[in-house]
């Protein structure tokens, strides 16, 4: 599965494209309900692309700072897999579960892309309606690509500033919403 799933980020030409890739192939890993795909904007996670998100969630989590207790927040901040299985009993998720109530999901998993040389490209996350713990197996197979992902995705990127592209996909996620 990894190898099909390698295969179909690597023939994406565009950084915007192979994003977009990225998340849909991780919800359906996960046959989550929900996803999105943050990229790093200085120490906080910009959204870029989503699944099935409402609109209120959207603006909630527009920014999040590795100080939160969201999931992505942690995963920022310690710099792994954050997987939490029920939101309505995880202690950190206290200030988000109204938002994941109205949302309609009740777990969350959040996994940094990260570089070989250690540089934090973003985070995606999936969300599912009922309480919920992927396997070992697929949080093994979504860390490595992951990887792979947060190589290919800074390949595409060349010399262009990681902060201003995703300013700039966040700007156009948030602009098609209002439409």
């Amino acid at each position: 599965m990894l190898g099909q799933l390698t295969y179909r980020l690597l023939s994406q030409r565009t950084f915007e494209t192979a994003a977009e890739n990225l998340l849909s192939d991780v919800v359906a890993l996960h046959g989550a309900e929900y996803g999105d795909l943050q990229l790093a904007v200085g120490d906080e996670l910009v959204i870029v692309a989503q699944r099935g998100l409402s609109a209120p969630f959207l603006r909630t989590f527009r920014r999040v700072r590795k100080d939160d207790g969201c999931a992505c927040g942690r995963a920022l901040r310690l710099g792994k897999t954050i997987v939490v299985t029920d939101v309505e009993t995880d202690p950190e998720y206290v200030a988000f579960r109204t938002d994941a109530a109205s949302a309609g999901y009740r777990s969350v998993q959040s996994t940094p892309l990260v570089t070989r040389s250690g540089s934090v490209l973003g985070m995606v996350s999936t969300m599912f309606a009922d309480i919920h713990e992927p396997t070992p197996i697929e949080l093994e197979a979504l860390g490595r690509y992951c990887g792979i992902a947060a190589e290919y995705l800074t390949t595409l990127l060349g010399s262009e500033n990681l902060s201003a592209k995703a300013e700039r996909m966040s700007r156009a996620l948030y602009d098609d919403m209002l439409v």
